[in-house]
């Protein structure tokens, strides 16, 4: 965390964290993680939720 000028010359605190996700934004994340998975496990010819997410 650190403190960031603006342009008035006032003080205003500069966080690490993203701004909390709306609903929407979390709904779509998790529908298009589904979708990739689902693609994925297409492509490798398995069922689909066997699929480990990232990189493992």
């Amino acid at each position: 965390m650190y403190a960031a000028t603006t342009r008035g010359g006032a003080l205003r605190a500069v966080g690490s964290r993203a701004p909390a996700a709306t609903p929407r934004a979390r709904l779509r994340a998790t529908l298009l993680r589904h979708w990739r998975e689902a693609q994925r496990c297409a492509a490798l010819n398995v069922p689909a939720g066997t699929v480990k997410r990232g990189r493992a």
